[in-house]
């Protein structure tokens, strides 16, 4: 059956993302939940917002609207728009499209779930996982979302133990991304719950790899919260029962970011030394090796933990080598495939391990590229980061200096213009800096 013409600028979004009525609600509640107030639609409301026949929607409602599309809801309310429907024809986007809409009603005509309809949603994580590092976070939300719920539903459909158990791994890698996505949008809260949800996806079908994966995010999530001491017990912990090579690697680095924040110096030594060996081992993980992406962890990422490390243990010359390190791996990356906001946190810890050794032009220079940044690329760790720098800044040692006043204003405008909710906690206030630190 041909499409109906969409009626409005937000029916032409929904079609374009191919989101059914149910895909549209569901979302809806998970944005507003990352927004910080979680928000209802009936059916019937969502219906006349679609068909344009519904007045301006409430203060809440209009918030999650604007922030989930990124636009005014005057416009997503009025007819659609002309020149979106050019750029839809492009014969790249058609293509992509058409293979969206037959992966979906190839696993939705299914009388029972078969290879194939597994096949499909395997594939769909992993290009998932891989997406994450090129795609604006907020992008990626709604995929996720649409495709978590597409293997729930597949669940209710088989009794067959194999074929849950793929499943539950298909689920815990999507929870997985969603919590690296919720992280990046400045959800901490609920980037812990769906990084403990991959974890049990993990514990009930005793895969080593992706409860290991799921234990990193969570401990990365832990140390930036403000918890070191949990995030090192909970690193230890996994890495009892972690198998050798990428995910050891990725344990080992998050272990050492949590202990630089207790001043544990010598075990930080330890923590990056053995990471480096996993690294060593590293690349015949089927789950992690294979799909790559969020997944992956590689040398650049062990030396980006390294020079946050050194940054939090106030360690400028390491942090500084580190870092470099880090860009060097980065820049020999395919665009295709590079990590855009690792490269641009390497460069933040950069500029903070020359702040620490008093070099601010040095540090002006690093950051550069960092405050060219699209808004819709920033996310909450590259804000933390800044945010941390910014306290550095504020500090007795360069009082009246002129690059630590205009790089402090510079952090303050990209944080203003991010997505991530950091950006409501200003780096600069009553005419001077943070007189908190921020956790690095």
């Amino acid at each position: 059956m041909a499409q109906q013409p969409p009626r409005t600028r937000l029916e032409q979004r929904m079609q374009e993302k191919h989101l059914t009525l149910r895909e549209f609600i569901a979302t809806f509640h998970e944005v507003s939940k990352r927004a910080g107030k979680p928000t209802h639609v009936s059916d019937r409301q969502a219906k006349r917002w679609i068909s344009g026949t519904s007045d301006a929607p409430r203060a809440d409602a209009r918030r999650v609207l604007e922030r989930w599309w990124g636009e005014p809801v005057a416009t997503l309310l009025s007819p659609p728009s002309l020149e979106v429907e050019s750029v839809t024809t492009n014969p790249k986007e058609m293509v992509m499209a058409a293979g969206r809409e037959s992966v979906e009603h190839a696993i939705q005509a299914a009388s029972a779930l078969d290879p194939s309809a597994l096949e499909q949603l395997h594939a769909e994580a992993q290009r998932a996982a891989r997406a994450y590092y090129v795609t604006p976070p907020l992008h990626l939300l709604g995929d996720l979302v649409r495709l978590r719920n597409t293997v729930y539903r597949q669940l209710d459909r088989t009794h067959k133990p194999r074929q849950q158990a793929e499943l539950y791994l298909i689920a815990g890698q999507v929870c997985g991304l969603l919590s690296s996505v919720s992280w990046d949008l400045g959800h901490p809260d609920v980037a812990e719950e769906q990084a403990r949800a991959a974890h049990t996806y993990g514990s009930v079908i005793e895969h080593s790899s992706l409860q290991a994966w799921a234990r990193a995010l969570q401990v990365t999530i832990t140390f930036w919260s403000g918890r070191p001491r949990q995030a090192a017990a909970l690193a230890a912990a996994a890495l009892d029962t972690a198998p050798d090579g990428t995910a050891r690697a990725r344990l080992h680095s998050v272990h050492a970011r949590a202990l630089a924040l207790l001043g544990a110096r010598q075990e930080v030594a330890v923590a990056l030394a053995l990471a480096d060996e996993e690294l060593d081992r590293a690349g015949q993980d089927p789950f992690l090796d294979e799909t790559g992406g969020e997944l992956g962890f590689d040398r650049s990422r062990r030396a980006l933990c390294a020079g946050a490390a050194y940054v939090s243990l106030a360690d400028g010359e390491r942090a500084e080598a580190e870092a470099t390190a880090a860009l060097n791996l980065f820049v020999t990356t395919p665009a295709a495939s590079k990590w855009a906001a690792g490269a641009l946190s390497a460069r933040v810890d950069l500029g903070a391990a020359r702040t620490i050794r008093g070099d601010l032009a040095g540090a002006e220079d690093a950051l550069a590229e960092v405050f060219a940044l699209d808004p819709e690329y920033r996310t909450e760790a590259l804000n933390l980061r800044l945010l941390n720098l910014g306290h550095m800044l504020g500090g007795t040692r360069f009082r009246g200096a002129v690059e630590a006043g205009r790089l402090g204003e510079r952090i303050e405008d990209f944080a203003a213009l991010s997505p991530a909710r950091s950006s409501t906690r200003p780096a600069i206030t009553n005419g001077g800096y943070r007189s908190s630190p921020v956790m690095p």
